[in-house]
């Protein structure tokens, strides 16, 4: 439960310390005087966005701290960073930048850290909750927050799976019109590049080859000259150096002169001997065949097309020529999967379907309890013989709510059919509506603070009285913190507090205080005339002489 709230440099506050109890706590003040800036701090403490706009004076730090005692939901690992045994401490600091600091019991905390953490400590109820009863799309959500989490969590599960594959077949769709139209232009270049089957060694050196080949004439001619002198000729090089080699043998061993010179002869006759191999390969080429050259010239101009359409290079050309084969074997692939992925959809919508079937019986059983203890309870509260239902709309159509609509009827009167609660309910019927519900949920989600901000709206007389005897009721399980302008509420509470506003110097501030025994009568006593008057005294200690006794 909250047992301590304090508050520094928020709106009209300045600085306040409030200390609450088990049971019903009950804060009272006059319009205007910041009641709801206390439901604002708890909701900062519980990890809500925060405005500048708020900060009392934006030369300071905006301190929220509070305290929660006899805590039983926070998670194991939760319990085990911030060391939570049973009761923790939230501080929160906000400075004229925006900057926040968050310490859970003395540790720093994120945002994030500190929402897990404070799960389930404080429900509260205000004009938000108000009108989203009034919004009939979230009345699923009432009802799904009693179903068990396994039935939720496997619906969502198996929703994503078939949203994800969806999503997947139409893009293939989608994009599959425009790839067909790419198809032939991909296949016409494709065919055109492995019609040439390129080789790169052997296509990088053509250029070579033609140049040979051109020029045959000439380089058979050339050789075989060379070969004449070399070799063939009467007077030859060949064999003037192996007759100077062999006339400097018989006298090289008497000169190192000579020996080296005998030696570069002999090798010299060696390098002759390879050069007459090279060029005897030459000579003996058959003549020219123009068709050959040709061809290659051919292959050539064809070469150089493709490098101008997908190079520079010819390894390019081999690189785009893969790319398309796969694009072609994408579309090839692309038919095949799609015709896998719709055969997959099916069966997960298959799925589906059990899973919605399964968590939409749960809803409905869930929706009778609820029904039946909202009509309980509403009866206690000077509803009687009202008639609360729950009107589904179900659709084939998969969607996140497992297509399943749900809005609340309701019929106050008898003789008179249910209506939607948005067009049926006054003020008065909604707020005790809520309250009903707010019974019934809390009880099932074991919520260790309920926080109400003016639940008695639109109510007043009798009807007052039995939501001040509900509220009592309701604080005996759990505890409940009501912010009220009818006395007879605040006559119910186990501990008071009464909010004041003064005026400093030009700027409001507001104190909040205990208020108990006269002090106390006094306060319900200028809520129910105004001023206390010697019959509103009496009023006031007879009411709350009454609630102690209810």
């Amino acid at each position: 439960m909250l047992s301590m709230l304090r508050v520094e440099n928020l709106s009209v506050i300045e600085s306040v310390n409030v200390e609450f109890t088990k049971g019903l706590n009950i804060i009272t003040g006059e319009t205007g005087a910041g009641k709801s800036v206390f439901i604002g701090a708890l909701n900062l403490v519980l990890g809500a966005r925060f405005s500048r706009t708020l900060f009392r004076d934006p030369s300071k730090k905006l301190v929220v701290e509070a305290e929660f005692t006899d805590v039983s939901n926070v998670r194991k690992d939760i319990r085990e960073q911030f060391d939570i045994e049973t009761d923790i401490i939230i501080r929160r600091e906000i400075d004229s930048s925006g900057k926040n600091r968050i310490f859970i019991n003395g540790r720093m905390a994120t945002v994030e850290q500190l929402k897990e953490a404070a799960v389930g400590f404080c429900d509260i109820h205000g004009q938000h909750e108000h009108q989203m009863l009034l919004d009939s799309t979230t009345h699923i959500s009432f009802i799904d927050s009693l179903v068990e989490p396994s039935l939720k969590d496997r619906y969502r599960q198996t929703f994503e799976r078939y949203s994800v594959l969806e999503k997947e077949i139409n893009e293939i769709k989608n994009n599959r019109q425009q790839v067909i139209r790419e198809k032939d232009m991909l296949e016409f270049q494709l065919n055109e590049i492995d019609s040439m089957n390129i080789d790169i060694d052997a296509d990088s050196r053509i250029d070579d080859k033609v140049n040979m080949l051109s020029n045959m004439e000439k380089i058979l001619e050339s050789a075989s000259n060379a070969l004449g002198l070399i070799r063939d000729g009467e007077i030859n090089a060949y064999d003037l150096l192996s007759s100077a080699a062999s006339a400097l043998s018989s006298v090289s061993s008497y000169n190192s002169v000579l020996e080296k010179a005998e030696n570069q002869l002999s090798e010299a006759t060696y390098i002759i001997n390879d050069a007459i191999a090279a060029i005897e390969n030459v000579a003996d080429m058959q003549e020219l065949d123009p068709s050959e050259l040709d061809s290659l010239m051919d292959r050539k101009y064809r070469l150089q097309n493709l490098m101008k359409k997908y190079g520079p290079e010819l390894s390019d050309v081999v690189s785009f020529g893969e790319v398309v084969s796969g694009k072609l074997e994408d579309i090839v692939f692309g038919q095949d999967n799609l015709d896998k992925l719709e055969k997959q959809l099916t069966e997960v919508f298959a799925e589906l379907k059990e899973d919605a079937k399964l968590l939409n019986l749960r809803r409905k059983e869930i929706a009778k309890k609820i029904e039946d203890k909202v009509v309980e309870s509403l009866d206690e509260l000077e509803l009687k013989n009202c008639v609360f239902i729950t009107v589904f709309n179900e659709s084939e159509i998969p969607d996140v709510t497992a297509g399943l609509k749900a809005e609340f009827f309701i019929s106050t009167n008898p003789g008179f059919e249910p209506g939607p609660l948005v067009k049926v309910a006054s003020g008065g019927e909604i707020s005790r509506v809520m309250l009903a519900l707010k019974e019934v949920f809390a009880v099932a989600d074991k919520v260790d603070t309920l926080v109400f901000d003016e639940v008695d709206t639109g109510i007043s007389g009798r009807t007052a009285k039995k939501v001040a005897l509900k509220l009592k009721k309701v604080s005996k399980s759990r505890q409940v913190i009501v912010i009220t302008h009818l006395p007879v509420v605040a006559s119910a509470g186990n501990r008071h507090f009464h909010i004041t506003k003064s005026l400093i110097g030009d700027k409001a501030k507001t104190e909040i205080g205990l208020v108990k025994d006269s002090e106390r009568i006094n306060v319900l006593a200028s809520m129910i005339a105004g001023d206390a008057t010697k019959s509103s005294l009496e009023q006031a200690a007879e009411m709350i002489k009454e609630m102690t006794n209810a």
